[in-house]
């Protein structure tokens, strides 16, 4: 009986790590470092948390790119598991104890420090448990994502109803 019971456990376990998926980050930058760190539903929006750090050899100036700032560049927009996108106004960010922006959230990141930022998607649907993708975009007149911008992928980021 033992056996059994710890044949059906493997069993589980195996079945559980092939379909579970985890967040990967994909960076358009060789100067700025992006880790996932959380996501957290509220009601109908979810923030992630995120950490920035600017890998070049000096302090910079980093813009996260909201979904409403749009010069040419593609805006952050996000794609749930029930196919809806979010993007314009449903995209806001904030870097340190900043507010909220909608359009761009702008500060100076010192050179091999982490600094906590927050992405908030609004207005999810109800059913939406996860994004398939989010792309974050950022600007920095001085690194590798001048003013044309880049964005961060994060895919696979599961959040509770």
């Amino acid at each position: 009986m033992k056996k059994v019971l710890a044949f059906f456990s493997a069993m589980l376990l195996l079945a559980t790590a092939a379909f579970a998926q985890s967040v990967s980050v994909t960076t358009p930058s060789q100067n700025l470092k992006l880790q996932f760190k959380s996501a957290e539903r509220s009601g109908n929006d979810v923030v992630l948390t995120i950490l920035v750090t600017n890998l070049s050899s000096s302090e910079q100036i980093v813009n996260l790119v909201g979904g409403q700032y749009q010069t040419g560049m593609a805006a952050s927009i996000a794609y749930d598991n029930d196919g809806n996108v979010y993007e314009l106004g449903n995209i806001l960010v904030s870097i340190g104890n900043k507010s909220y922006s909608e359009q761009y959230c702008a500060s100076s990141f010192p050179a091999g420090v982490p600094v906590k930022c927050h992405v908030m998607v609004k207005n999810l649907a109800p059913q939406a448990t996860s994004f398939s993708k989010l792309k974050l975009c950022v600007l920095s007149p001085e690194l590798d994502v001048k003013s044309v911008g880049a964005c961060f992928e994060i895919n696979n980021v599961s959040f509770a109803r």
